[in-house]
C-alpha cells in the first residue's frame, strides 16, 4: 500500500471513529419523552450491594418547568411493584430553581428482570427497556446512558 493511500485511509477511519464517538456522547437517553413528566433522564447507574442492587437515576428538569414536590415519585417494575426512592438529591445553579434530580432506589434481583418506569409529576419515564439482570463486570458498577440495558 502506498503512503498517500494509507494516509487517506487512516484519516477516513479517524473521522468515522470521531463521528461515532460524538454520536454516542450526544445522543439522548431516550428519543421520545413524556412531556407531563417535566424531566428527561440523563443516565442510570446500577451498583451491586451483596445480593441487592442500588439504582441511581439522574434527571434533568425541562427548562421552564418545575418538579412538583407534592406528587410522589415511584419506580415501577415489570411485575407492577412500586418502589419509593431511598434517597433524593436536588441540584440547582447558585440557588435558582431545581435543574437536576437524583433518585436512589434499593432493588431486589427480581426487580431487574424486566423494564423499569419512573412515575414522576404527571407522567412516566422509561428507565430501562431491557430484560434480565445487567452484566456489571468486576467493579459491580455500571453507568448507562441509554434505556437499552
Amino acid at each position: 500500500m502506498k503512503r498517500p493511500t494509507l494516509r487517506v485511509f487512516l484519516i477516513v477511519t479517524l473521522l468515522i471513529a470521531a463521528g461515532f464517538a460524538a454520536w454516542s456522547w450526544l445522543r439522548p437517553y431516550m428519543w421520545s419523552v413524556d412531556p407531563a413528566a417535566r424531566c428527561m433522564v440523563q443516565g442510570a447507574q446500577v451498583r451491586k450491594d451483596a445480593s441487592f442492587y442500588w439504582l441511581d437515576v439522574h434527571l434533568k428538569v425541562t427548562p421552564g418547568q418545575a418538579h412538583d414536590l407534592m406528587k410522589p415519585v415511584r419506580l415501577v417494575t415489570s411485575a407492577g411493584r412500586e418502589l419509593q426512592p431511598a434517597e433524593t438529591t436536588f441540584g440547582s445553579k447558585t440557588g435558582a430553581e431545581t435543574t437536576d434530580l437524583w433518585f436512589k432506589f434499593w432493588l431486589e434481583p427480581a426487580d431487574l428482570d424486566g423494564p423499569l418506569k419512573l412515575q414522576i409529576n404527571d407522567g412516566s419515564l422509561v428507565i430501562r427497556s431491557g430484560s434480565l439482570i445487567p452484566r456489571l463486570g468486576n467493579s459491580n458498577l455500571e453507568y448507562f446512558t441509554t434505556h437499552r440495558w
